[in-house]
């Protein structure tokens, strides 16, 4: 579907085809909101971008990169290996005291919370070659109807049970928006767990 399709569906819910009660404006902003939570929550929306090392371990990633939800993978052009992310910051200090000052090839990547990650060990110098980062990203901003939003085309009705819940809550229509949060909360559970079988078989591929 488009944006287009879905916010005639969305109307139609409301039953408001003519424009009367809730303005273009609204119904724009509850879509975006939605597409929004279905990209923090799914992340779904995945990307790649060129970064360069540094000489310390630690990485802000929402500081270098401006839709950054969270890390999936990265990839050392220096080594052509993906970074293992199998070991926790608990694992880093059993496996070396110091390995906050450790130089030396990076083997993995952990994060430390939701902006902060570390890459270790780190190049003493950093090198001619950056590094790959696969991560979630924000939902694009919405600007075309004509367009398809960034959504398996079996969950795209997510977006409208959001929507026309959101804006049913804002009328204070509580018991009729009900349903279509537990439409949206449910489907949003099956969503996310397709993603991330997904993810992890295109993961693979890239292996």
């Amino acid at each position: 579907m488009t944006f287009s399709e879905i916010k005639n569906n969305i109307r139609a819910n409301l039953d408001d085809a003519g424009v009367t009660f809730y303005s273009v404006e609204d119904l724009i902003d509850s879509v975006q909101d939605g597409y929004d939570d279905i990209a923090f929550q799914a992340k779904n929306v995945i990307k790649k971008t060129q970064l360069s090392f540094r000489t310390s371990p630690y990485y802000d990633f929402s500081m270098l990169v401006e839709d950054f939800i969270q890390t999936i993978a990265i990839f050392n052009n220096n080594t052509n290996r993906f970074l293992k992310d199998n070991l926790s910051l608990r694992d880093f200090d059993k496996l070396r005291g110091d390995w906050e000052i450790w130089s030396a090839t990076p083997e993995w990547w952990c994060t430390v919370d939701l902006k902060m990650n570390v890459i270790v060990p780190y190049y003493s110098t950093v090198p001619s070659s950056q590094f790959d980062l696969y991560y979630a990203a924000e939902a694009p901003t919405i600007t075309d109807d004509t367009a398809t939003p960034l959504i398996s085309t079996d969950f795209q009705k997510l977006l409208e049970w959001y929507a026309t819940a959101d804006l049913m809550e804002q009328a204070e229509e509580f018991s009729k928006a009900l349903p279509f949060w537990e439409k949206y909360i449910d489907n949003m559970d099956e969503y996310k767990e397709a993603v991330q079988l997904s993810a992890k078989r295109d993961l693979l591929t890239i292996i």
